[in-house]
């Protein structure tokens, strides 16, 4: 039986073993209703067309989101993808590949607040949700230096959108397609982007070589299309996912006049297009 076992998987393949976590939900990654052993959502779509490019077949790694990073630096897998943020700090631990997703910080409150908490300014005193370790947060605290916000941190996306609805918080920063997914709930997404940032895969510091590898296929996908029909399927395509792509490839062609996109003289993509508004 473990010769043919040996046998199957060989036949399968080379893998590219990448990590996430179902337990985030949709739109990102979740376990299948169809098919509880499977996972899908739009970075499941994204890791299975890099592993494609690169010649393999993509495997999920279900691991706890605030473990990625340390988890593909012990190399458990080979890239983590799963909403990872773009930051300066994740840019120093690890080979983090180009942007392959533009989100929006938005403020979420409740149906009678909507005509007086626009902005962070507004909620002075208030208590605004939101999950750790995050840009959100980090957001928060800088507002609660600036505007006397109130940060409270939640380990996961459901419970500060349920205490935004029960009054035990007073708003919701967080990214703009985890709040359109919480949105059944009823409360008021203000129009207004308090920041934008970016998702990023993350392969290990090491692991340089095979990023630019990665960067060259998602640079493909953003090209030929695929990856705007992917968002469109999940429903999370706007302007602004086209507009990214076309800065992200004119870095790329800039950076190519400098050195060949696998050269090792090569540095990651600087696009920064994060940006605050208060």
């Amino acid at each position: 039986m473990r010769v043919l076992f040996v046998l199957w998987v060989a036949l399968q393949g080379p893998v590219l073993l990448w990590g996430g976590d179902a337990e985030g939900g949709a739109p990102f990654v979740e376990a299948d209703p169809a098919d509880a052993s499977k996972v899908r959502g739009f970075d499941v779509e994204v890791a299975a067309t890099i592993a494609r490019g690169l010649g393999r077949r993509a495997q999920f790694v279900q691991v706890q989101w605030s473990s990625i990073d340390q988890s593909v630096e012990r190399g458990d897998f080979a890239i983590g993808m799963s909403g990872m943020e773009d930051t300066p700090a994740r840019r120093a631990r690890h080979a983090v590949t180009v942007p392959y997703f533009e989100f929006r910080e938005v403020l979420a409150v409740r149906t009678q607040d909507a005509g007086r908490w626009h902005r962070l300014s507004d909620l002075k005193g208030r208590r605004v949700a939101t999950l750790g370790a995050t840009l959100a947060y980090d957001l928060l605290l800088a507002a609660k230096d600036s505007f006397g916000v109130i940060p409270v941190s939640y380990d996961d996306d459901v419970h500060p959108y349920s205490d935004l609805m029960a009054g035990r918080v007073d708003a919701v920063l967080l990214d703009h397609i985890i709040a359109r997914r919480r949105s059944a709930l009823r409360f008021v997404i203000q129009p207004q982007a308090v920041a934008t940032g970016h998702y990023v895969g993350v392969l290990a510091l090491a692991d340089s070589v095979r990023r630019d590898s990665v960067n060259a296929v998602l640079i493909t996908a953003m090209r030929d299309g695929t990856l705007e029909q992917i968002y469109r399927r999940w429903d999370v395509w706007d302007p602004a996912q086209g507009e990214l792509f076309r800065r992200v490839q004119g870095e790329v062609v800039g950076a190519q006049h400098a050195a060949p996109l696998h050269s090792p003289r090569r540095r990651p993509i600087p696009l920064r297009a994060t940006r605050f508004r208060c």
